[in-house]
């Protein structure tokens, strides 16, 4: 019976022990404020998950991640004065890891972070209508078509804002604005068929042609930064202790 007794409260010993073991750890799981959040850019629709490093939330890691794709479908466009159908899609987003900066604790930040980023552009443009060369009539598809593309580097980041990814309150609202650096983009530019020999004049129009360089170093100047604005709606996982 002493034996039983004994047995029984080395049980109930090892039980509590557990639960205290538990409880602990999921205070600690508390007390590390985590969240997550979704939220609407100008470079897509995406979620994050966020981690609060320093109490009072004045230090927050997160790692985010948008997406937006669309399909150009028979645009019609005027190249060079030439009546023109497009195909092709535009695909924007990005794949990061941040850190929000709280310097006075509220809600004001300071962000920097890194970012893999997906925005890409390729279209495909043909004639709309077919030519005549004397008595010979050339459909679109026998001129060729015209490619042009572009996408973005990886880039760091930098940005302003309020709000913090994981608020004071169960709920919380956050926007930013700031800029990715990506220096200027890797471009595409190339010709089938007929409309091959053109290929070079197509590429030199968008780089490297000497009547076009002054305007191009302005485009380059500009096309080093990809600005972005961002608006995100944010929830508090667990019970924060500050």
């Amino acid at each position: 019976m002493k034996k039983s007794l004994l047995f029984l409260s080395m049980i109930l010993f090892l039980i509590n022990n557990g639960m205290a073991q538990t409880h602990t750890k999921t205070n600690f799981l508390d007390k590390n404020r985590f969240g997550v959040g979704v939220n609407i850019s100008t470079n897509g629709i995406g979620a994050q998950l966020a981690y609060s490093i320093l109490k009072k939330s004045k230090l927050i890691a997160r790692v985010e991640g948008r997406y937006f794709y669309s399909d150009i479908k028979d645009r019609d466009v005027t190249f060079q004065q030439t009546p023109m159908i497009v195909n092709g899609y535009i695909k924007r987003g990005s794949i990061g890891f941040m850190l929000d900066y709280h310097p006075f604790g509220n809600s004001f930040k300071l962000t920097t972070g890194f970012a893999i980023l997906l925005n890409e552009v390729n279209n495909v443009a043909k004639l709309r209508d077919s030519v005549s060369q004397g008595n010979i009539k050339i459909s679109p598809d026998e001129v060729g078509t015209i490619t042009i593309g572009y996408n973005l580097k990886s880039s760091p980041y930098f940005g302003i804002g309020f709000g913090k990814s994981v608020p004071k309150k169960r709920i919380g609202f956050s926007f930013e604005i700031g800029f990715y650096y990506t220096g200027f983009p890797t471009l595409q530019a190339n010709a089938t068929k007929m409309l091959e020999p053109v290929s070079t004049k197509i590429y030199n129009v968008f780089v490297d042609d000497s009547y076009y360089q002054e305007r191009i170093n302005i485009l380059i100047d500009d096309r080093h930064f990809l600005p972005v604005f961002n608006c995100g709606f944010n929830i508090r996982l667990g019970k924060i202790v500050n």
